[in-house]
């Protein structure tokens, strides 16, 4: 009898010990702390003038000019952080004496101001009319190659009715990670509305 007992609190105590590590594997569980981060973009557009001595910041004060001259402005994107793929635009207001926008077309300024493109380094896409791509990744704290060397006034179209006039341009730019994220700034996508 004693044995019975001694087999039966052995069976009990297998069978106890195979439930509680079966139980054991089914339920285990652990606890992991991911931590995922992401770049981040920040870039300045850079405005220069390019003379004798080389490029120079734009002066802050407007620069007199003539018809039929061309300032030789310079406008690069400088890009702050993580490697990104950059686009830009710009749009050029004239302005009367008093400071007053002209209600000109883009097409009927762009007759009287020309912006002397780098299309090398610098294309459209063929959907958007608006931005100018720029070719490459742009590495942090390096800048892209200009977007533009200068803008010319026509000397033919710009008659005595626009002197004392002003012409201001405003340069937008934008950028994203290259990152997973195509091969170009055309291919690229997350571009920021506009």
């Amino acid at each position: 009898m004693k044995r019975k007992m001694l087999l039966i609190a052995m069976v009990v105590a297998c069978a106890a010990i195979a439930t509680s590590g079966s139980y054991a594997y089914f339920v285990t569980q652990d606890r992991v702390h991911n931590v995922i981060t992401s770049d981040s973009v920040d870039i300045e557009v850079e405005h220069w003038l390019d003379t004798n001595e080389g490029l120079v910041p734009y002066p802050a004060e407007p620069i007199q000019v003539m018809p039929g001259i061309t300032v030789k402005k310079v406008v690069t994107v400088k890009n702050k952080e993580a490697e990104s793929f950059i686009r830009a635009k710009y749009e050029l207001l004239m302005k009367d004496a008093e400071g007053r926008v002209l209600e000109l077309t883009s097409e009927e300024v762009a007759e009287k101001v020309q912006v002397v493109m780098n299309q090398t380094d610098w294309v459209r896409k063929t959907d958007d009319s608006e931005w100018w791509y720029y070719k490459h990744g742009v590495a942090t704290d390096a800048s892209t190659n200009p977007m533009f060397t200068g803008i010319s006034f026509d000397g033919a179209n710009i008659t005595n009715e626009y002197q004392n006039c002003t012409v201001e341009m405003k340069v937008k730019a934008q950028a994203v990670q290259t990152a997973n994220n195509g091969n170009s700034a055309v291919e690229a996508t997350g571009w920021p509305a506009n």
